[in-house]
């Protein structure tokens, strides 16, 4: 799997939806696109929490719109690229052969602030499990964190005024943690 290039997204064309489902503005649906081109060509600055949030209007009466189903599968995609570019890492196929998640890339992980007006997960709190998973990323003794840690892991809201990060995207990460751990055991086990 390759990342996609911010030319791909400039030339990306969407149909239109079957009779009866859903569609969006094509118009707001391009200007948008364009702005993820610019942030992954570094000229923009969006994330991919921006990208899951991202709503668009039905199209105007009369007028073709885009299929909802192929905007949101490829603004789905365009989160994962992003996350990748943010960490420094090429993305690659889950299963086997991908490349799991190590100490360093912990360290460098970043989540972004919530978006205005939406609470957040305690900054504080979090980053204590990055610690956490950072030690048994590095040393994987017996006792580091399980996939059902992870799992079990909650976060309170961060206090107004306080360091928050935006709980869509740290719960996305556990979820790829979980997955990676679970792995790790299943191989240790075998």
């Amino acid at each position: 799997m390759t990342r996609v290039t911010p030319d791909d997204v400039r030339r990306k064309r969407f149909g239109t939806p079957p009779l009866g489902h859903d569609a969006y503005h094509p118009a707001q649906v391009d200007a948008f696109t364009a702005r993820v081109a610019d942030a992954l060509a570094g000229l923009d600055h969006l994330t991919s929490a921006d990208i899951r949030l991202a709503e668009f209007d039905a199209p105007p009466p009369g007028l073709p719109g885009y299929d909802s189903q192929q905007v949101d599968e490829f603004l789905d995609q365009l989160c994962i690229d992003l996350e990748h570019l943010r960490r420094g890492r090429c993305p690659v196929p889950a299963g086997r052969d991908a490349d799991p998640l190590t100490h360093d890339d912990v360290l460098r992980i970043h989540f972004s602030a919530p978006p205005h007006g939406l609470p957040g997960y305690a900054a504080e709190e979090v980053g204590r499990f990055l610690d956490r998973l950072a030690a048994t990323l590095a040393h994987n003794g017996p006792n580091g964190l399980t996939a059902e840690d992870v799992r079990a892991t909650t976060f309170h809201r961060a206090a107004a005024g306080t360091p928050a990060y935006h709980r869509e995207e740290v719960d996305a990460f556990l979820d790829l943690v979980a997955g990676q751990l679970a792995r790790m055991h299943t191989a240790d086990s075998a």
